[in-house]
């Protein structure tokens, strides 16, 4: 795996999972070798660089990811087919970590790519699927954002309200703030934007399945 890795060949399908095996098994420094091609500047599509990503949290942990936070998620300058792969990588980490990374830590990561109005919708519907209720508030403030009136971005926030409204706990025995917050917003945005909230309310059964 190492010797694959050392020069890698980014049209290699199998690219990602050679370091996505490397990352099961690996060292330390063959963290710092994965870091390497992650970090490297490219204008250029790279296959593989998600099983990468992957494989490099793997080995990391909490820690690798603040290193791909500041290589990938804040960085405006690179493809977006890169903070697509790192998007990826979240996800994979989310389902099959183990643990390795807290899911409250992985949340923290994909609310970064909030701030980007053209991912936002992305961003949003996965922290949706999480279940990650903490930036209501701030969904709300973006729905009336001039760089955040795409439809697609505005499905996103009404859907991720509705989802939150109805997430009542399993022995839940008071109604929480959560749904409490969401319900008030809920109908703020159905003043404001009545024909989308009934949009997204028929969708609602699709958007629960998530």
């Amino acid at each position: 795996l190492r010797k694959w890795l050392a020069n890698p060949d980014f049209t290699n399908p199998r690219l990602g999972m050679y370091s996505l095996m490397l990352g099961l098994c690996g060292t330390e420094e063959d963290a710092e070798l994965l870091a390497r091609h992650i970090a490297a500047p490219t204008k250029e599509f790279r296959l593989g660089i998600d099983g990468m990503i992957g494989g490099y949290l793997l080995l990391t942990g909490e820690k690798g990811l603040d290193f791909i936070d500041e290589k990938k998620l804040r960085d405006t300058s690179g493809p977006t087919t890169e903070l697509f792969s790192a998007m990826q990588a979240l996800r994979f980490l989310w389902t099959f970590g183990n643990g390795e990374i807290s899911k409250e830590r992985l949340k923290k990561s994909m609310r970064i790519l909030v701030d980007r109005a053209d991912l936002a919708d992305i961003a949003i519907t996965d922290l949706t699927r999480w279940k990650d209720w903490s930036i209501q508030d701030r969904l709300i403030e973006l729905f009336d954002h001039k760089d955040y009136q795409s439809a697609h971005v505005k499905l996103a926030i009404i859907s991720y309200t509705i989802v939150a409204s109805r997430d009542l706990p399993k022995n839940a025995t008071t109604i929480p703030k959560h749904m409490v917050n969401a319900r008030k917003h809920l109908e703020a945005l159905r003043k404001k934007d009545p024909k989308a909230v009934r949009r997204a309310e028929r969708l609602f059964p699709s958007w629960w399945q998530l």
